[in-house]
């Protein structure tokens, strides 16, 4: 048996060390964070200890069953104090209990040094949708934090899953009111994504939830349809309608608007490779003078795709993420993915066709909720 400490400023290094020099078949005997004053920059610093079989030692004699052996035999007393005897007990008694938990929660293919129930939320993570490399990182963060027997706390192991995955989700936080003048909200996104559908929700929501006044300016002059949807919808809900069909129109609309809270936008629908449209949306900001955007971003949308639309409006400084149709998708690890990867906050979550009820700010401790369950309840 080789065992050897190893000092890495993460547990993902200090596994690379291990496997390099051990192979696949190392054993983490004990983990510990420590702070190194030959490296200051090593702010999670930990210290792991392996060990690993000899391969000239008997194979058919299992480590496990060495640590027994040596256990039970009895030292000649010439040989040891009762003192130094007692001590070598007790440590041959502390690697025995470590070893037995490491053995009896071994056996994944890629994190095979994990307990067993932290295996299988790794597998639940990758299952609904969390990139494989950030799921790793979390269950091996919980891991590191953890110790002996609190790994085998059913509750506590899920919270701090919980925690990991909330602290990777940012959010922006309800609408910053402007005093005496409107606040401007405009809603971008690709076309297709449920963009009208939700402007109705957020103007309901700012009406009869947040009892603020609201005016709703439609530029989408490409689509009759939805300034016809967005007309009817504003006769029923009694919210002010306007239709703008240039940059003139709105900045005139905008103006005679000045007794609202609330001017919700509903811009053109993009065709994300053209760049035209991406350019005339930009300008069409500019002159609104927006207070906040919000890019709409449709759950049931393939992760590339998302990623493809992210990129493209980044040539637009937007606010927050509107997440829409949470009720019709399967893959929620999406939006870890997607704070993580593209660095973006979300704003609102959309769930339904019910108006106003199903829209609501985004919260950080729901997402973790639907992330980890993969799927979303009202």
């Amino acid at each position: 048996m080789k065992i050897k400490k190893f000092l890495a400023p993460s547990m993902q290094e200090a596994l690379k060390m291990i496997k390099k020099e051990f192979g696949d078949d190392a054993i983490i005997l004990s983990n510990k964070s420590v702070q190194l004053k030959d490296h200051p920059e090593w702010k999670n610093a930990i210290e792991v200890t392996a060990a690993i079989d000899k391969k000239d030692e008997i194979p058919s004699e299992s480590f496990g069953d060495k640590i027994k052996k040596a256990s039970s035999e009895k030292t000649e007393p010439s040989s040891l104090s009762n003192a130094q005897f007692s001590t070598l007990q007790k440590d041959i008694s502390f690697i025995n209990d470590r070893v037995e938990l490491i053995l009896n929660h071994i056996k994944y293919e890629n994190l095979p040094h994990l307990p067993k129930s932290l295996q299988e939320y790794n597998k639940l993570l990758i299952q609904n949708g969390i990139n494989a490399s950030i799921a790793n990182t979390i269950i091996e963060e919980v891991f590191t934090s953890l110790r002996g027997e609190e790994l085998m706390e059913d509750d506590l192991v899920e919270q701090k899953i919980l925690n990991k995955i909330r602290n990777m989700i940012q959010i922006t936080g309800p609408v910053k009111y402007n005093q005496g003048v409107p606040t401007v909200v405009l809603v971008m996104g690709s076309t297709g994504v449920g963009k009208t559908t939700s402007v109705a929700k957020l103007a309901a929501l700012y009406k009869f939830t947040y009892r603020k006044k609201v005016a709703l300016i439609s530029v989408d002059s490409f689509r009759i349809a939805a300034m016809e949807q967005l007309k009817a919808f504003s006769d029923i809900a009694k919210i002010h309608f306007e239709a703008a069909y240039n940059n003139n129109d709105l900045i005139d609309i905008i103006n005679k608007l000045k007794s609202y809270d609330v001017i919700l936008i509903d811009s053109a629908g993009i065709n994300i490779k053209n760049i035209k449209q991406l350019i005339a949306l930009k300008e069409t900001i500019r002159v609104s003078r927006a207070d906040e955007i919000h890019l709409i971003i449709n759950m049931t949308t393939r992760y590339l795709e998302m990623k493809e639309t992210l990129k493209s409006f980044a040539m637009i400084p937007y606010h927050g993420i509107v997440l829409t149709k949470l009720d019709e998708s399967s893959y929620f690890g999406d939006i870890v993915n997607l704070s993580v990867e593209m660095d973006k906050p979300f704003s609102y979550i959309s769930f339904g066709q019910n108006i106003p009820e199903d829209i609501s700010l985004a919260n950080r401790n729901e997402l973790a909720q639907i992330i980890l369950r993969g799927k979303y309840e009202k």
